[in-house]
């Protein structure tokens, strides 16, 4: 998955950004809510990580234009201000979560996990149960697979996995990112098996049939034209 982290103290904005990444997530960082709201116009983020006091802004201020320019990113608030009061303001101006300072990296880590498979799981609520990309065409609640009229019987992780590419054709995913999300194997970066599970999901899904699945070496894979 993809991150931004938002943090004025360059110290702990690399320390997050040490953290996250060897977690398993791809990481970019800014100092200052001009410099995230230009982020955001550029790149599509998953979560993001949001200092609550950045120089003499408060973020919380800003929510409403982060939703306007990613309105499906997931926001986490971090404060030293943490009273009840604080993070009750935080939610109510639509940050999807809030952890006071100090805090443990793996409640962070296991924090944002949560809010984006939230999001995931809602993705699946889509029309008559139905994902569909030119001629492939994906039944989620009987988990069945078609290249037009032929059907395709897939592996559980296979399955996974093109459903998550299917939900955001030409978005690219790095191999970190569907480690995460199809097997949330973090720690093993250097593992093969997404390129193996991919090679059988592209013979199944591709032969015969013009290429949906794309990759490039060391950027991830999507579907749809290059």
């Amino acid at each position: 998955m993809r991150i931004l982290v938002v943090e004025d103290e360059k110290k702990v904005q690399r320390f997050l950004k040490q953290a996250l990444e060897q977690a398993g997530m791809v990481v970019d960082t800014v100092s200052g809510v001009q410099e995230l709201l230009a982020a955001l116009k550029a790149v599509a983020y998953e979560a993001v990580v949001l200092d609550r006091l950045l120089g003499r802004d408060d973020s919380l201020d800003s929510i409403g234009e982060i939703r306007k320019s990613a309105p499906h990113a997931k926001i986490l608030v971090l404060s030293a201000l943490a009273d009840v009061e604080d993070k009750v303001r935080g939610l109510s101006e639509g940050a999807d979560d809030y952890l006071g300072k100090p805090f443990h990296v793996a409640e962070l880590i296991a924090r944002i996990r949560t809010l984006t498979r939230r999001e995931a799981a809602s993705e699946h609520a889509v029309k008559d149960n139905t994902v569909s990309f030119e001629d492939l065409s994906i039944d989620l609640e009987k988990q069945r697979v078609y290249r037009g009229d032929r059907r395709i019987d897939l592996t559980g992780k296979e399955f996974r996995i093109l459903c998550l590419l299917a939900r955001h054709p030409g978005q690219i995913f790095s191999k970190a990112s569907i480690l995460d999300q199809a097997w949330d194997l973090n720690h093993f970066p250097e593992s093969n098996i997404v390129e193996v599970t991919i090679a059988n999901l592209r013979a199944k899904i591709d032969k015969g049939f013009k290429p949906l699945i794309k990759s490039r070496r060391g950027l991830g894979y999507w579907l749809g034209d290059a």
